[in-house]
């Protein structure tokens, strides 16, 4: 009994911890922040804020947040207060008589003290000025709109604002919303009074005050004129104009993309630390105001926060990507009206290389729904996310996309969102089933890798008929996805691209495509419009000069006429079947696709680098052998070829002579389960191989022998490929090798390897 008894207390202590969550029984309306007293030497504030809520059950107290600052009284006109108190972050209201479901109710607090801040987060005090970021990067949860008012802090809580903040004359004070008065108070300062209309969350709303001097312009948009504010220290004013050059023409862009401008003016003003989407008066860091536009792209990325992340915000901190992911593909994204597609396309294709290659190594395999709170302002969340975006955007088409999103926009405007809703409303307005989508690239961790597998052509008359084979992996996970679209293009023999789409359910696909002429190639998404675990480049070399891929570099020594060169490399590991006797490790991570089509004579080398950061999965001591094998297509088997290597075990390149079509990758040999001494000199080894590299014939000589000595001779990837038992001397005929690499191996018994040599025919 007393157990259960127990059990039922914990219950019931735990129902009400629950009961009193803080914003859970209340809806607040509206926020009335006065900032009475600001001190810029001691970093405190005297202030007062009066918070209009909506009971959404009954209630016999109220909790807020507040953070670090102290309450000096709370009253209301609406309720009957009998108390309040304080408990870290929490800040409780006790009523002596309960407030009813549904009524709604004004409490004003008196509060100040010393405001609190991190590194980057909370209020910003340096050299006589003053700001909120709205969020810090150590506070978690990251809201921080309670270390300046009492407030609900979280993403789903919305409300309408005013703000009135006092200053010196001789100081600005400039907040979110638009400018309701200007009040010289008689006494030295002054007071500004800001209002809000729309519903935002607590860390949008902002003030900053300090020696700002305002640069004023006015934008014609798609509904009404709206003001362009840019506040700036004295000494940045003249570089304003420079830096702000394409706003017009960046909010244009977002207005046809995404819809009207959704707030009350375009402001920006400095702070001390960095860049913040606050509503109305976005946070810039100085280093943006270079005088011209190197660093514009910030100034689109905040901009476009106004549609995603204050028009709309994720319902938690865990789906940040529905803000930052968002905003970060639209700081690319408007080059494309601004600058050129090729522009955009080309700051997108590093992009995604960048997120393929990094992204997972530092963060970890993370879905894009779920990002932990300490890695909310990452790179899974920003570029990622941005990455995805792009993916959405062409996977849809660029109509439908834009559509989709301005419903959706206004679907949830002024509210808070989930990847679900997000999902639902594209598949609302287009009629697209978007479910394989989302679980493919949202709800699943890694990327999906696409691949041709072969093509088969056909003459149907004066066409032909091109029947393409495709497949799909997915890196670090083993998701299979369904609704793929996929973009394939046909390649004539003038390097001319014809683009069609195949869409398949599950691991394989198959289309056939009538065209006019007899392709010399097919590729997937040759134009890089998703970001799947493959990066493609694409070269036309009419000169001797290198170009370079990722981890590749063509070499031409010698071009004729032009020489044409794709370039694709897959992040994930490729199809192998081994005889792996003497343990050959392939590469799981990574291996390249080329496609050469010369016009003319060309020379051209290959160079393929490796190194143990990036291929740690076959790379992890000084044991380890790397070589590079090759094979003409998935139908073939892997194979060794002749190169030329220059490195160590940790890093190197690899360069084979006159560059081939087919696929490429990077395996290991064990040199202690192969019995390879690097350090030996020649008069001491037991097993010596002339000439080296060989051509039709090899002398073997061996020191020591016993009655079960062996002589094996493999290729690089393990296959044995001849048997002879062991003599002292042998001649061994190798006219009908392949050129490339092999191993001699000397063993006892066929079991324990004894002494390994490299050979080499030519």
């Amino acid at each position: 009994m007393k157990k259960i008894l127990t059990i039922i207390l914990v219950l019931l202590a735990f129902t009400a911890m629950a009961k009193n969550k803080t914003g859970e029984n209340i809806d607040v309306n509206h926020y009335e922040i006065h900032l009475n007293n600001i001190d810029f030497t001691n970093h405190t504030i005297e202030a007062m804020t009066t918070v209009t809520l909506t009971a959404k059950t009954t209630l016999d107290a109220i909790n807020l947040e507040l953070k670090t600052l102290t309450v000096t009284s709370v009253t209301s006109g609406d309720a009957d207060v009998s108390g309040f108190s304080q408990d870290g972050d929490v800040l409780t209201i006790n009523l002596a008589t309960a407030l009813a479901e549904n009524v709604t109710a004004s409490f004003t607090i008196s509060y100040g003290g010393n405001t609190y801040n991190e590194t980057w987060g909370g209020i910003m005090w340096t050299n006589g000025y003053v700001c909120n970021m709205g969020v810090g990067f150590e506070t978690i949860p990251h809201n921080l709109g309670k270390a300046w008012f009492p407030c609900v802090d979280n993403f789903t809580d919305k409300a309408t604002f005013e703000v009135f903040v006092t200053v010196p004359n001789e100081l600005q004070a400039i907040c979110g919303g638009l400018l309701a008065s200007d009040t010289d108070n008689g006494d030295g300062t002054h007071t500004v009074h800001y209002v809000v209309g729309q519903d935002i969350a607590t860390y949008h709303i902002s003030f900053v005050a300090g020696d700002y001097v305002t640069w004023n312009d006015v934008y014609n948009g798609v509904e009404r004129d709206i003001p362009i504010n840019v506040n700036v220290k004295p000494s940045q004013y003249d570089n304003v104009a420079g830096t702000f050059v394409n706003i017009k023409d960046i909010a244009t862009y977002f207005e046809n993309c995404f819809g009207p401008y959704p707030f009350n003016r375009i402001g920006y003003s400095i702070t001390s630390v960095g860049c913040m989407e606050h509503v109305d008066n976005i946070g810039i860091t100085s280093g943006v105001l270079t005088g011209n536009t190197s660093r514009e792209n910030y100034l689109a990325h905040e901009m476009s926060h106004m549609w995603f992340g204050n028009k709309i915000t994720c319902a938690c901190a865990e789906e940040m990507w529905l803000n930052e992911g968002f905003a970060q593909f639209c700081g690319i994204n408007y080059k494309e009206a601004v600058y050129g597609e090729d522009v955009y396309q080309a700051e997108m294709n590093a992009l995604i290389e960048s997120v393929t290659r990094t992204c997972h190594a530092s963060e970890g395999w993370l879905t894009l729904n779920n990002v932990p709170q300490n890695l909310t302002y990452g790179t899974t969340v920003y570029s990622k996310g941005a990455t995805v975006v792009h993916t959405l955007r062409n996977y849809l088409g660029k109509e439908l996309f834009y559509e989709a999103m301005r419903h959706y926009l206004n679907k949830f405007a002024y509210q808070s969102v989930t990847s679900e809703d997000l999902r639902d409303a594209i598949t609302e307005s287009t009629g697209i089933d978007m479910t394989g989508f989302f679980d493919t690239w949202v709800f699943t961790c890694g990327a999906p890798h696409y691949l041709v597998d072969s093509v088969k052509t056909t003459p149907n008359g004066n066409r032909y008929d091109v029947q393409v084979f495709t497949s799909q992996k997915h890196r670090h996970s083993d998701h299979v996805g369904v609704g793929v679209i996929l973009e394939l293009a046909f390649m004539d023999a003038n390097w001319d691209i014809v683009t069609d789409t195949i869409h398949w359910d599950g691991a394989t696909g198959h289309t056939t495509k009538t065209i006019d002429f007899q392709p010399i190639a097919v590729f997937c998404d040759y134009y890089n419009k998703y970001a799947d675990a493959r990066t493609d480049r694409n070269f036309i070399i009419k000169d001797a000069y290198n170009v370079k891929a990722t981890y590749f570099e063509a070499q031409a020594l010698e071009v004729e006429d032009s020489t044409f060169i794709h370039v694709e490399n897959h992040w994930v590991g490729p199809d192998h079947s081994l005889n792996n006797t003497w343990g050959i490790k392939f590469s799981e991570e990574r291996y390249y696709t080329v496609f050469r089509d010369d016009k003319g004579t060309s020379h051209i080398n290959g160079i393929f680098n490796y190194s143990k950061s990036y291929d740690s999965d076959i790379i992890q001591s000084s044991n380890d052998s790397t070589i590079l094998l090759y094979r003409e297509n998935a139908s073939h088997p892997w194979r060794s070829i002749p190169y030329t290597f220059d490195g160590n075990w940790k890093i190197g390149e690899i360069t084979i002579e006159e560059l081939l079509s087919g696929d490429y990758t990077f395996a290991s040999l064990d040199k202690t389960q192969l019995g390879i001494n690097e350090n030996k000199i020649e008069e001491e080894k037991n097993l010596i191989i002339t000439p080296n590299p060989a051509d039709e014939y090899i002398k073997v000589c061996i020191s020591q022998i016993s009655r079960k000595s062996m002589i094996y001779i493999t290729t690089a990837t393990g296959q044995t490929i001849k048997t002879y038992p062991a003599k002292n001397e042998m001649t061994i005929s190798t006219s009908d090798l392949h050129a490339g690499v092999y191993y001699v191996i000397l063993s006892e018994s066929g079991k324990r390897i004894v002494s390994t040599e490299r050979l080499i025919i030519k």
